[in-house]
């Protein structure tokens, strides 16, 4: 952990037993999540709609049980808190596939509204699917912004306020504290070692500084 963030390494060890017995409570209370799933495709089947029904799966955040060190926190700017399910369910609509680029929740208004028919205003956030739903090598976004305001309390209040910016190989942050952290997610998905400090990746963070920067202005 000497790499890391200095919150980071104050935080207190979590046990491999409190983690396993979090993660079993967490995949326990998604049996309710199938079973309400389940009523919906059912009363779509039986009223005739599910042709005509996209369904998009999805959740707000993801979070860390005990990774990095984290205890049930969805404010880190590692993968575990960030990454979360997006499947579309358009069952004859679009061919099945799964598709790598960078997608988020800010992109569920503009694309149910592009699906609408309707038009989407210039001031939302996000982007519509529709393009990569269509075609699998439609344009899109190359990065993604990444934010945390410090919190009044819980793990939330223990996180300096930072930005960052994700691509689809490397992570870049930038804490309010000026500590920064850079992973190259192909050879360190599980973001372990910090290449901030590298003097050979000083290139390659310049350019990310200046793409978040992009970012925030947005």
């Amino acid at each position: 952990m000497n790499d890391k963030p200095e919150y980071l390494q104050k935080f207190s060890e979590i046990t491999a037993e409190d983690a396993d017995i979090a993660y079993k409570q967490i995949l326990r209370s998604l049996l309710s999540v199938d079973d309400g799933i389940a009523s919906i495709l059912n009363a779509l089947d039986k009223t005739g709609l599910a042709r005509n029904t996209i369904i998009i799966f999805m959740t707000d955040n993801s979070i860390a049980v005990g990774n990095h060190g984290l205890w049930l926190s969805k404010n880190c700017p590692y993968e575990e808190c960030i990454r979360t399910p997006f499947i579309v369910y358009a069952p004859g609509m679009f061919s099945a596939r799964t598709d790598p680029r960078i997608v988020a929740n800010i992109d569920l208004a503009p694309t149910v509204l592009d699906l609408a028919g309707a038009v989407v205003p210039a001031s939302v956030d996000g982007m519509s699917l529709l393009p990569l739903l269509s075609e699998s090598n439609a344009p899109w976004r190359e990065s993604i912004l990444i934010e945390h305001w410090t919190t009044e309390e819980g793990i939330g209040a223990r996180i300096p306020e930072f930005f960052a910016v994700r691509t689809s190989e490397w992570k870049y942050v930038e804490y309010s504290s000026g500590e920064t952290e850079l992973y190259d997610l192909k050879n360190d998905p599980f973001e372990l070692n910090n290449l901030a400090g590298d003097p050979q990746y000083r290139a390659l963070m310049e350019t990310l500084k200046i793409e978040l920067a992009a970012l925030k202005a947005q």
